[in-house]
């Protein structure tokens, strides 16, 4: 713990990264899998206040608020297609970039990023929505860290939205291509370079005026840019089934079920299938908050085994291998609280508990809990401070216990429109009981974000 003794939340400042978009799950739990996990302050962007995009889930069918919203931020109209474009910048001061607890090295790194959103719309209850972010990184001393090619932000998606009758159609591509390792808390790296596809399809059926039926195929997949995480490579098939309730004009009770089959390119990795059932409730609690908990049950169980080595740290010389043949079964939950006391202020606090597909290992049991603010303290100007703290345990012999916290606080003025400014900071810490596994990291962040 010599870490936290020291360096625990020296915050002065503030931060979130320009260019890949906020997916809030790690690669293999989605909403659309087999977990209801958080993913911890991720990659925000200062245009977000002004520049709508794709939903995190990128399935959601059309509302008559989308129709509305999407009015007022297209700004580009031809013929039945809407369009918005933009481009940013950001400069990045990080002490830390490869996550290192020896041998640290800092950089400056330039971030460029462009958005596209789209919106096809064939008819009232029918719209094709697209949306694009392009980005790179540029280091000004590394760089060997430079992006291999163009990121691609995980929000990048085409979805297609229909109603028929009592019946809403949502089908999904979504196709990524990212470096950051942030949401992979077992490494402790610069890149960990990949690229990832999710597709899916759902129908929603409203059964009757209380009662909906939802029911959807997901495929996800992950392919390793570097030769050295090829062993990742892996697909996933999800079915899942969401029966609902409306039990009250504040209260919808539901079932949550899903089954999926995981599927690696190398047997070092093992195959294997998952499920997880567990009730939840949608709970407006008054006109300020709104309260959703999930639990159950999840259990994953693996064919054969993961190969895992172990290696120094200092020399990167690998001491011994090992076999884990440990399967995950137990409980997960999910619990989200919004509350919006005022017109200017909005805040959200999340947990979980998940077990996740491990990195050389089978899977590994993560808790997350999370809180973040978002506050107009002037007309324009938004003040946005998160913190998180996770625990993960890794299965097999030997498991990594570790405790990663996480602050940051980030000011964004919207200075007309078009043109939005941001000021950032992060800091990140990391306790594990494996030697040499522990880091924190300071980053900093000046960004600019222009809609034409």
């Amino acid at each position: 713990m010599k870490i936290l003794s020291g360096r625990i939340f020296p915050l002065l400042g503030s931060v979130t990264l320009l260019a890949a978009g906020g997916v809030t799950a790690q690669e293999y739990f989605r909403d659309f899998g087999t977990s209801r996990s958080s993913g911890g302050i991720g990659r925000l962007g200062a245009g977000s206040e002004v520049f709508l995009g794709n939903s995190q889930n990128g399935i959601e069918p059309v509302t008559d608020t989308d129709l509305a919203k999407d009015e007022r931020n297209y700004n580009i109209r031809i013929g039945i297609l809407d369009l918005s474009l933009a481009v940013g910048v950001a400069l990045e001061a990080n002490d830390n970039i490869t996550l290192s607890e020896f041998n640290r090295q800092s950089d400056v790194v330039l971030r460029p990023q462009f958005d596209i959103e789209g919106s096809l719309r064939f008819s009232d209850t029918s719209r094709l929505r697209l949306g694009v972010g392009l980005s790179y990184a540029k280091y000004f001393t590394h760089n060997q860290f430079d992006s291999d090619s163009l990121l691609i932000s995980p929000t990048s998606a085409i979805t297609w939205t229909a109603e028929a009758g009592a019946f809403k159609f949502s089908i999904r591509e979504r196709l990524s291509y990212q470096e950051d390792p942030f949401y992979q808390p077992t490494l402790n790296v610069a890149r960990y370079s990949r690229y990832e596809n999710q597709a899916g399809i759902q129908v929603d059926w409203d059964a009757n005026q209380y009662t909906k039926i939802t029911v959807g195929y997901d495929r996800y997949d992950l392919w390793a840019n570097d030769p050295a995480y090829s062993a990742v490579d892996h697909s996933i098939n999800t079915i899942f089934f969401r029966p609902s309730f409306q039990a009250g004009p504040r209260l919808t009770v539901g079932l949550n079920a899903s089954y999926s089959m995981f599927e690696y390119q190398q047997a070092s990795h093992s195959d294997g299938h998952s499920l997880l059932v567990g009730p939840f409730i949608r709970w407006k609690a008054n006109d300020l908050t709104d309260i959703y908990l999930e639990a159950g049950f999840q259990q994953s169980k693996f064919d054969t085994g993961t190969v895992f080595s172990t290696v120094d740290r200092l020399t990167g010389a690998v001491n011994g291998t090992g076999l884990d043949t440990e399967n995950a079964s137990g409980w997960y939950a999910k619990l989200e609280i919004i509350n919006r006391p005022t017109e200017f202020l909005r805040q959200k606090l999340s947990f979980s508990k998940t077990a996740e597909l491990g990195f050389q290992s089978n899977f590994y049991d993560l808790y997350h809990v999370e809180y973040s603010l978002d506050w107009v303290i002037r007309e324009k100007t938004t003040l946005r401070p998160t913190f998180f703290y996770e625990y993960y345990k890794t299965s097999g012999l030997g498991p990594e216990e570790a405790h990663r916290f996480g602050a940051a606080l980030g000011i964004y003025h919207v200075f007309s429109d078009n043109f939005t400014a941001g000021l950032d900071y992060r800091y990140i810490v990391k306790d594990s009981n494996q030697f040499g596994a522990d880091y924190y990291q300071n980053l900093g962040m000046l960004s600019l974000y222009y809609k034409f």
